[in-house]
């Protein structure tokens, strides 16, 4: 890696759940990056977090980290309602901009902020992070030469009783989480859709087609059904004589590849990679329930589940209670979904004044637009044309 003299200064601008589990550890523990400041509304957090890292320094005004000079990288993760404003105001203060999911809600929001990001010469990256997911990385260079169309089948499935109240209770799924697997499937292809059709309900369940025009095809279960012992997400692709499976970013099949086998991922932050290199996949999803279960004692009583451990029809080599928790920093048992990769390349393109290739505000606005006209096929009943 090449040495440079100083750290890509980050600020953020808020610092909840997923932010503090993920992206402040990415900073904190990077060789490139220093946190400088963090913006947030609850004290009690900021106190938190100052007394555990090295932080510049905490305020709950997040105005003061776009006049702050020193700050080069802003990191926005408050809720999605915040997210095209404090895009737009932090790429005015001259910052480069990384911002979690979705980009916008609104095609007036969306068009905002490309109109923010064409008048700055700070770059914009938008938290898609399955495109630096080492599976899905692999699964692209695989791809690269199969012949189109390609058929997608992506399953996006697990039980979340808690976004059922609260913020999330009236905000669609497809917007706030369905956004990625949109984001992910016109990246595998790099093609926009030129048509989506939506069934399900407004804020929970779907299940949808996006037709592209070489003839590729997208179904897309998202939803928040099911059983937390079962593997959240599961993505087959086919093209040509070829065949590829990703269970959950961990387990990756590959058929009709000379020379290619099938290979398994460390979860994230290499949490029993070992045990999951000796033992497969079995190990991943029988640990992963084992490890829910300690880490969320009185969850399946509260919301009436049944979490029966996994009963194989061949005795595993491997008691998962023997295992314990490895990394103090891990919050739970999790794949990789290349979350540090992704802020690590996007903080590394601007010690080196080059081009990220993470998504960017078009690919962000192209999400959105994919989300919104799903929303709207699931009213009218009707497949919707997309714009080319």
């Amino acid at each position: 890696m090449t040495a440079y003299n100083r750290q890509v200064r980050v600020g953020f601008i808020g610092a909840g759940g997923f932010i503090s589990a993920h992206h402040l550890l990415t900073v904190r523990d990077s060789g490139i990056m220093e946190i400088r400041a963090i913006a947030d509304i609850d004290e009690a957090r900021l106190a938190k977090h100052a007394a555990n890292m090295p932080i510049g320094y905490t305020t709950t005004d997040y105005k003061k980290l776009l006049a702050d000079p020193e700050i080069d990288l802003i990191v926005i993760g408050t809720k999605q309602d915040l997210h095209a404003q404090f895009i737009v105001e932090s790429l005015d203060a001259g910052k480069w901009v990384l911002c979690e999911k979705p980009m916008a809600e609104t095609a007036a929001e969306t068009q905002a902020v490309l109109t923010a990001e064409a008048r700055n010469p700070g770059r914009l990256a938008i938290g898609f992070n399955r495109r630096f997911a080492p599976a899905y990385a692999d699964a692209k260079r695989l791809l690269r030469d199969v012949p189109r169309p390609w058929y997608i089948n992506y399953r996006l499935m697990y039980p979340n009783p808690g976004k059922r109240k609260g913020f999330y209770a009236d905000q669609p799924r497809m917007l706030y989480e369905g956004c990625h697997i949109l984001d992910l499937a016109c990246w595998l292809l790099d093609e926009r859709p030129r048509r989506v059709f939506m069934t399900g309900d407004p804020f929970l369940n779907n299940c949808c087609i996006l037709d592209y025009p070489d003839g590729s095809q997208l179904s897309f279960l998202c939803g928040s059904m099911g059983s937390v012992c079962l593997w959240k997400e599961y993505m087959e692709v086919f093209g040509g004589w070829t065949g590829i499976t990703v269970s959950d970013f961990v387990d990756m099949r590959v058929r009709g590849f000379p020379g290619e086998r099938d290979r398994v991922y460390a979860p994230y932050m290499g949490e029993h990679a070992k045990e999951i290199q000796r033992f497969g996949f079995d190990f991943y999803e029988q640990y992963k329930v084992h490890a829910f279960q300690q880490t969320n004692p009185g969850y399946a009583e509260a919301y009436g589940m049944d979490l029966v451990p996994v009963q194989r029809p061949v005795a595993a080599p491997f008691d998962v209670t023997d295992y314990k928790h490895e990394t103090p920093d891990l919050w739970g048992f999790t794949p990789d979904k290349g979350w540090i990769p992704a802020v690590e390349h996007f903080a590394q393109c601007f010690l080196d004044g080059t081009t990220p290739d993470n998504a960017d505000g078009k690919a962000g606005a192209l999400a959105t637009d994919l989300a919104l006209a799903l929303l709207e096929s699931l009213e009218s009943g009707q497949a919707v044309e997309t714009e080319t």
